[in-house]
């Protein structure tokens, strides 16, 4: 997730929201307990006792807990309570951590970075549990700078069809790439790929997403102006942070929308947007609930109804069971 001082021109200019928009229903978010105050929410379940544990950007990837999905969720502690090992600005304040299960151990790529710079990197820490105080940082994975077609935050790893590690990542500039890992998922092998491309200036598109269901493999994106609101100032409707999707049979892509547009055409088929208490829905992420089976959509969004209404200093996880019976993802109550 990235901030950026935009001008009117780009809020009326942002052509790219389909007709959907305005006629979607969209089901409320679970309703939870404990304070839940996050961004860009990671949420994985430890697998030697079904614990849930909950992943921020701030707090140094702020990590909070829960027995159960509803809460009550309590603070815990960090990812990095000492702050990244990259030597750029912003090691002290961890974006967007993505955290998986592989071989064994616990993964999360993270990102350093500023608001609306390209002097950014992924890292990667490990841990053998997911508790405060166990992670250990290997330090940067990859990079951008000023003048890349990238910027590198908003890391997602996923394995793809051939069992190999793939980093997907991005955020406006040439929005959403892909970059494959090396085995030991500590460094890149070969050159970024772009996956995803929104041509409506300033390319608003980030927080990628790979998930693979069945035969499928889905990208799913946030699109649009994800913070800094003004309540009496909001910008037009539709503007704001909402999700998208697209699928492949590879999780290389070539990526398509419901009606075959590439998603590098700036093509995205509609998965969550405003709606009641729930504005500028993003910074997505999925995860298979072992109590119930059922795949989790997992999300920030900003509360209408708040000590600040539309302030994102209270914006707080959203979660909703997918359907995808249709083939595509759909939304549905917890």
């Amino acid at each position: 997730m990235m901030i950026l001082t935009l001008g009117v021109s780009f809020l009326c200019n942002l052509l790219f929201l389909p007709l959907q928009t305005i006629t979607a229903t969209f089901p409320n978010p679970l309703p939870l307990s404990g304070s839940v105050l996050i961004h860009d929410p990671s949420l994985v379940q430890r697998v030697s006792d079904g614990k849930y544990f909950l992943f921020t950007t701030h707090n140094k990837g702020g990590i909070l807990t829960a027995m159960n999905l509803a809460g009550p969720w309590t603070s815990v502690g960090s990812i990095l309570p000492s702050d990244s090992s990259i030597n750029l600005p912003g090691k002290d304040d961890i974006w967007a951590p993505d955290i998986s299960y592989y071989n064994g151990h616990y993964y999360a790529y993270y990102a350093v970075s500023t608001f609306g710079s390209q002097q950014s990197a992924i890292g990667l820490a490990t841990s053998s549990s997911m508790d405060p105080g166990t992670w250990t940082d290997h330090g940067q994975v990859f990079a951008s700078s000023t003048g890349s077609a990238f910027n590198a935050i908003d890391p997602n790893l996923a394995i793809d069809e051939h069992g190999f590690p793939v980093l997907t990542f991005g955020s406006f500039w040439s929005d959403i790439f892909q970059v494959k890992l090396q085995s030991n998922l500590k460094s890149t092998s070969g050159s970024p790929a772009q996956v995803s491309f929104n041509s409506t200036d300033p390319q608003p598109e980030e927080g990628a997403f790979v998930w693979k269901h069945e035969s499928f493999y889905y990208l799913f994106f946030s699109s649009g102006l994800c913070c800094g609101f003004d309540a009496n100032n909001l910008p037009p409707a539709g503007n704001e942070y909402k999700v998208f999707v697209g699928r492949s049979s590879s999780a290389h892509g070539p990526f398509v929308d419901k009606s075959g547009r590439d998603l590098r055409q700036t093509g995205g088929t509609l998965v969550l947007a405003s709606h009641d208490n729930v504005y500028a829905p993003g910074g997505q992420s999925i995860f298979t609930d072992s109590m119930s089976g059922r795949d989790i959509f997992v999300y920030h969004y900003v509360p209408v109804k708040s000590a600040q209404p539309y302030s994102d200093a209270y914006a707080t996880l959203g979660l909703n069971a997918i359907d995808w019976s249709s083939g595509w993802p759909v939304l549905r109550s917890l």
